[in-house]
């Protein structure tokens, strides 16, 4: 089967990338053709798969059975479905959370027109739908498509077992942008006794969206919260990313361990430093207002970093599964929820890390997610014959 994956841009920081790249390589490995048409990979590892850089999508050098676009609200992914339709070729569509109906509040303004004048037709194409959790299958039957839904979450690529003592870190690992919450994260810590505080840290490690990150600073600053950011420090670590390299986590290590901030901005993080994160980090936070599946929430989870986030996100199993907390994204919940954690034994929190361990390797495999799509890829060609 000739599969074409496409997406507006490739980056290391960003979930539905992970999951383009990851998705692309589990379906090379089953030993089907594979192309990805992008207009950047920003130095992700793009191994041996065909990904072309083109700013018209159009000139693709691949006659693909299949199609795959990734996200709405892009002309570059709506120019493609386009020349889906003149080609005859079908096309699945992952909206990756952009019909939450926060997504569709957030510049609704602009949504509005776009949705009439190209996206919902490109949407009612489509073939069929692939989410990567169930919540996300009432944002598509809400607008009233009507179309197959598929759900085949991100998975996981495991770390290595070896790690050192867990620090008391709160760890983000995310773009800093409205959406995830971080002002009440801020507010719901300010709360807390100083003595609940007392040796803990919160790491916000992440690239900066729409200047949300001097916004954040300026609350912490009205909260009497002190803040360190070292991210300007270290952007020679994204530019050389584009390079091949990158900021190593020995750097981060010793910034951290200079640093007697309660609040730590970092920058983005890649490869080798995103893991060491994940395994420092006792906890790993995100309190979205919304968000379709986030790929972190697996990463910290694999790690054995147990995780608090809201019910913004898709997340009600971690307390199913003993392995975090599942909250409203309220600053009262979320102060609730830290005084919790904070005070929670050794022993109990050895537990939680296991089994956050455990629930992962059961559930979050790329080769299942990917034989998933492949069957729903041969059902669709086949009625298309």
């Amino acid at each position: 089967m000739k599969i074409l994956h496409v997406t507006a841009g490739i980056q290391e920081t960003c979930g539905v990338s992970c999951f383009v790249m990851e998705i692309a390589k589990a379906q090379a490995d089953a030993g089907h053709d594979v192309c990805i048409v992008t207009t950047m990979t920003c130095g992700y590892p793009t191994g041996n798969l065909n990904v072309q850089l083109l700013d018209d999508p159009e000139r693709v050098d691949f006659t693909p059975d299949i199609v795959h676009l990734h996200c709405i609200w892009n002309l570059y992914v709506h120019r493609m479905a386009v020349w889906c339709r003149k080609k005859n070729i079908p096309y699945v569509l992952s909206p990756h959370g952009a019909l939450t109906p926060w997504a569709l509040k957030f510049k609704w303004w602009k949504k509005i027109p776009a949705m009439l004048l190209y996206q919902y037709n490109d949407l009612k194409k489509a073939k069929a739908f692939h989410v990567t959790a169930t919540a996300e299958k009432k944002d598509i039957s809400r607008i009233c498509l009507k179309q197959n839904v598929i759900t085949a979450p991100l998975g996981v690529n495991f770390p290595d077992e070896n790690r050192g003592m867990k620090e008391k870190v709160l760890l983000f690992l995310s773009r800093i942008h409205p959406v995830k919450g971080l002002e009440n994260l801020f507010n719901a810590w300010s709360l807390l006794s100083k003595e609940q505080r007392a040796g803990w840290r919160i790491v916000i490690a992440g690239p900066d969206d729409i200047g949300h990150q001097q916004e954040l600073k300026e609350l912490a600053g009205k909260l009497n919260l002190s803040v360190t950011d070292f991210s300007r420090d270290l952007q020679y670590g994204k530019k050389q990313i584009h390079g091949g390299g990158e900021v190593s986590a020995a750097v981060y290590q010793e910034k951290l361990r200079e640093s007697q901030s309660e609040i730590i901005f970092t920058g983005a993080v890649y490869s080798g430093a995103k893991e060491y994160f994940y395994k420092m980090a006792k906890y790993f936070v995100l309190p979205s207002f919304s968000e379709n599946f986030g790929v972190v929430v697996v990463e910290a989870l694999a790690a054995g970093t147990p995780v608090l986030t809201t019910t913004g996100t898709p997340w009600q199993v971690l307390e199913e599964k003993g392995c975090g907390l599942w909250v409203k994204p309220e600053v009262a919940a979320l102060q609730n929820a830290l005084e919790t954690l904070l005070a929670l034994p050794d022993e109990k929190y050895s537990i939680m890390s296991e089994k956050s361990k455990a629930f992962v390797k059961e559930n979050y495999l790329w080769e299942t997610s990917s034989e998933k799509l492949l069957t729903l890829y041969k059902e669709i060609i086949t009625k298309q014959a």
